[in-house]
């Protein structure tokens, strides 16, 4: 399962967003995503990815526009995590 799909899953699950609107192209205003709930989505993903998310809300505000931004972005922060010693 990649980035986007996990975020797929994430959201429908665990914010009743309906999973047929949840494309790439989708935008977070269409998707009815407003600051707290962006907030909100962005504990969970932390959770789900084991990332810490650094950027400022405002930074984020105008970074992510879609769903596909998002993911982007988690895929981003996901591969600057340390590697685990083999």
């Amino acid at each position: 399962m990649n980035t986007f799909e996990r975020l797929r899953a994430l959201l429908a699950r665990d914010f009743d967003l309906a999973p047929e609107a949840l494309q790439p192209e989708a935008t977070l205003e269409n998707l009815e995503i407003d600051s707290l709930r962006m907030i909100e989505i962005l504990f969970c993903v932390e959770d789900e990815f084991k990332i810490v998310v650094p950027a400022e809300h405002a930074e984020l505000k105008e970074r992510l526009h879609t769903l596909g931004d998002l993911a982007a972005y988690i895929d981003g922060l996901v591969q600057a995590l340390p590697k685990a010693p083999a």
